[in-house]
């Protein structure tokens, strides 16, 4: 797993997990890892490492997301790499407004946004949206290849989030609760699947890609 900011000594593992990507059912190169940690007074770091490099887009993504006491998200850090285009940036929570800062092919941007559903487009991004259910205004890291501007720029939604039924799936022999949080913004549609821990098990989306889990760490102590 690559990581934009490496864990110091001071952060303590909780959880970690790894999700294959999937297409028609075979695997098609692409896997997202990620990686919680306890820094301190309450405060955790999410690390993702989406690594499509072997996948048809060839895809790299980097995110360190830095998440609040109740567990919202409250700064992100950036890397993506993809078809000629390089892009570093971060996103800070300010009132009631996101701001960020880009620089993509080394040309500096930035974008606000008011304050709302926050996410970015892996299957751990989208479980940070499961206190914000019943939501309906949304702010995306928008993955827009056709324009390089808008490539990782803030982009502001309507959006419907809601929980699905609870179901159980078998997790290395064992049967584990998870309930599916469904997303949809505009003419796309996501679900992922989360247990007890928020740990993101499954993924949907409505092009056909899906992801499952296929390692999940609880470290003790």
């Amino acid at each position: 797993m690559r990581f934009i900011i490496h864990e110091l000594p001071y952060e303590r593992p909780l959880l970690a997990g790894r999700l294959r990507y999937l297409r028609d059912g075979a695997p098609m190169g692409a896997v997202e890892s990620w990686r919680l940690t306890d820094a301190a007074e309450g405060y955790r770091f999410l690390r993702v490492d989406m690594d499509a490099r072997e996948a048809p887009s060839g895809h790299s993504h980097l995110y360190h997301a830095t998440l609040d006491p109740a567990g919202r998200l409250e700064q992100l850090k950036f890397r993506f790499w993809g078809q000629g285009h390089e892009v570093e940036g971060s996103v800070v929570s300010q009132g009631d407004e996101w701001i960020a800062s880009r620089r993509v092919d080394g040309r500096a941007y930035e974008d606000v946004a008011r304050a709302g559903a926050f996410w970015f487009p892996t299957a751990s991004g989208l479980a940070l949206l499961a206190d914000w259910a019943g939501a309906t205004h949304g702010v995306r890291l928008a993955l827009e290849l056709s324009d390089p501007a808008r490539l990782l720029a803030l982009e502001e939604t309507p959006v419907v989030i809601e929980w699905g039924e609870a179901e159980t799936q078998a997790i290395d022999g064992a049967p584990l609760a998870i309930r599916p949080l469904r997303v949809a913004w505009a003419d796309q549609q996501r679900a992922v699947w989360l247990d007890a821990d928020r740990r993101p098990l499954r993924l949907w989306r409505d092009d056909g890609l899906t992801a499952v889990a296929e390692r999940l760490v609880r470290y003790e102590g």
